[in-house]
């Protein structure tokens, strides 16, 4: 059995965990046309993400796996019928989710702008207070429900949003208010802290533009740590340099990869609105869960999934193609 891993550092990682009988290969430069040529007898592709003609060229790939949650960057259309899709997403839920309440805390603090005054001598403004205030986290999976239950011992209201409504969930979790997708509209004009960690799917995509944003209460904030593309790009900005959102934490960029060279070969920026220089934003590069232990979480699913494939089993955190998460 044959495995391609697309980075040479996870490559080797998995190796240690796999018997001496299943071979693994890994790119020295990452291009697509040195992809295809390894592609070509694998059965278990693991990647970041990966061009269509890499999939394509690869006719005994039985797994595509993800080494993240997101496969909004996979390419399902160009995946046979018998082939497995898997990501890890919930190996790990609790990087992701102190993460995005790290953010809620320096955004209501005033953290960052409050180590820039104390530099430059100036007086900063106050904070608020958390206690009481409405926490509304858009996508209810594993990282939402880590974020919800949080903050709900931090003393806030929680509301939370998923494909459908569920009371008994709601109740398990011990939160405020639970709601489906068509009550959006609620949750945005109830929220002082918006979290964004729902997947993006074709359904997702832009869920959150100008009417959405236009319903939040004057001096909220918004804090995603999903896929850029759920909130739409311009009416964001607009929301935040107008003063209508008070801040807002940015994990994600509209610009996947924009700092890899071969998917950003044009060398653009990770918007097209610079949200670095609005004093309202934190802006990081897709690293706020970042945890050591979240990485060795993931490895665990993707070594058991490559034995999954050679045993003849279903992968676990199978991806539906259809549904798309």
């Amino acid at each position: 059995m044959k495995v391609l891993v697309v980075y040479k550092g996870l490559a080797q990682r998995i190796k240690e965990r796999l018997p001496d009988d299943i071979e693994v290969v890994y790119p020295e430069t990452g291009t697509d046309e040195e992809l295809v040529e390894l592609a070509k007898d694998v059965e278990v592709i693991v990647s970041t993400r990966l061009s269509p003609v890499v999939a394509e060229s690869a006719p005994k790939l039985k797994l595509l796996q993800k080494t993240g949650a997101g496969v909004d960057d996979m390419p399902f259309d160009a995946l046979k019928e018998h082939t497995y899709m898997a990501n890890t997403s919930g190996s790990n839920p609790v990087p992701l989710a102190e993460g995005a309440i790290s953010l809620v805390w320096a955004l209501a603090k005033r953290i960052v702008p409050r180590h820039l005054s104390f530099q430059s001598g100036r007086e900063s403004t106050r904070g608020i207070l958390l206690m009481g205030k409405t926490a509304g986290v858009l996508g209810m999976g594993a990282i939402g429900t880590e974020i919800a239950t949080r903050l709900k011992a931090m003393g806030m209201k929680v509301m939370g949003l998923r494909r459908e409504r569920n009371e008994e969930l709601r109740e398990e979790l011990g939160i405020d208010w639970l709601g489906g997708v068509d009550e959006l509209d609620h949750l945005m004009s109830e929220s002082d802290f918006l979290i964004v960690t729902v997947p993006l799917t074709p359904d997702t995509e832009g869920m959150v533009g100008e009417h959405e944003l236009s319903l939040m209460k004057e001096g909220s904030y918004v804090v995603s740590v999903a896929r850029a593309m759920i909130i739409q790009e311009k009416p964001l900005y607009d929301a935040l340099k107008s003063g209508k959102l008070a801040g807002a934490g940015i994990d994600v960029w509209w610009q996947p990869h924009f700092w890899d060279p071969l998917w950003n070969v044009d060398d653009k920026p990770a918007s097209e609105y610079p949200y670095w220089e609005l004093d309202n934003v934190i802006c990081i590069a897709h690293q706020i869960g970042s945890s050591d232990s979240q990485s060795d979480a993931s490895l665990k699913i993707m070594v058991e999934n490559i034995l999954r494939i050679r045993e003849g089993k279903e992968p676990i955190n199978m991806v539906d193609k259809d549904l798309r998460y």
